[in-house]
């Protein structure tokens, strides 16, 4: 009963980072906490605690709060996963771990955090990263197509095929031209997609890499999800593009998909009006991109 609800004094809590032997009352804390945003996948839970890549606050041997974060790129990391416990206060709860947080990441040389949630997160969890200095960025917008039609099929010079392990440096050296360090992916990401996704496509022309395409399939394959197309930037133009994003919907009709979803940056005009061309139509959701400097 909420009556007689724990509360915690946080002025007996410490704050530390996050370490392997914590999986267990990490997990349940992620599981049950009275406030929770959760933005991993289970393998990765962990390697970020056993790489430190978080902070907890404790009392004793009990974890009250926690905050985790992705690996650095180029000096950037994500806020990928935050909770509470029951009983601990919002405000004050996440002052305390987020300011123990900001410190050892800086101390890390970590530049800036960035925070993309969820809409079952944002409600509780942006007014209090606001006022703890995070501020918006930009935005993402969501695009979908439910006709499966396709108006151009690209450059005909361009071979498509299925990625295999062996491409992962192009991928990543792709990913990384393409673009800005918040947005990269890693081979942590990029690897089960390869070996295992349902759609990781390569687009070369005399056998060099110049594009890839990476998609993803739920409901039973009623619906395809865009995750990411990427293009050589000195071979933007080409309609190379154009062929990727061809070879994503054949496959999605091939999978009897009735709707394809992707998501963009609402500063990128350039990769919008293709979306556009190709018969996706904004679905009005757009999610708050924050980042806080360190």
């Amino acid at each position: 009963m909420r009556l007689f609800r724990k509360s915690y004094d946080l002025s007996r809590a410490a704050a530390r980072p996050v370490h392997a032997d914590d999986l267990n009352r990490v997990s349940r804390l992620l599981r049950d906490g009275g406030r929770r945003y959760y933005g991993l996948s289970g393998s990765e839970l962990p390697s970020l605690l056993g790489a430190g890549q978080g902070t907890v606050l404790a009392i004793g041997d009990e974890i009250i709060a926690v905050a985790l974060v992705s690996w650095p790129a180029d000096h950037i990391c994500w806020l990928r996963s935050l909770a509470l416990a029951e009983g601990v206060d919002l405000r004050a709860g996440i002052a305390a771990l987020l300011t123990a947080l900001h410190t050892d990441l800086a101390r890390r040389q970590v530049a800036a955090v960035y925070y993309a949630g969820d809409e079952a997160a944002d409600s509780w969890i942006l007014p209090e990263l606001l006022a703890q200095g995070y501020a918006q960025d930009t935005e993402v917008v969501v695009y979908e197509k439910r006709d499966l039609d396709i108006p151009s099929f690209g450059n005909p010079d361009v071979r498509v095929r299925a990625a295999t392990g062996v491409d992962m440096a192009e991928v990543l050296r792709l990913d990384y031209a393409c673009f800005e360090p918040q947005w990269t992916k890693d081979d942590g990401i990029f690897g089960p997609a390869i070996l295992s996704g349902p759609l990781f496509l390569i687009a070369e022309i005399d056998d060099q890499v110049l594009g890839y395409a990476y998609a993803t399939s739920h409901f039973g394959g009623r619906l395809i999800h865009l995750v990411r197309i990427a293009v050589e930037p000195r071979r933007q133009g080409s309609q190379i593009g154009v062929r990727l994003l061809a070879a994503v919907i054949s496959f999605a009709s091939a999978q009897g998909a009735t709707m394809i979803t992707l998501n963009t940056q609402a500063y990128n005009a350039h990769a919008q009006r293709l979306y556009r061309w190709f018969g996706f139509a904004p679905t009005g959701e757009r999610q708050c991109v924050l980042r806080r400097q360190l």
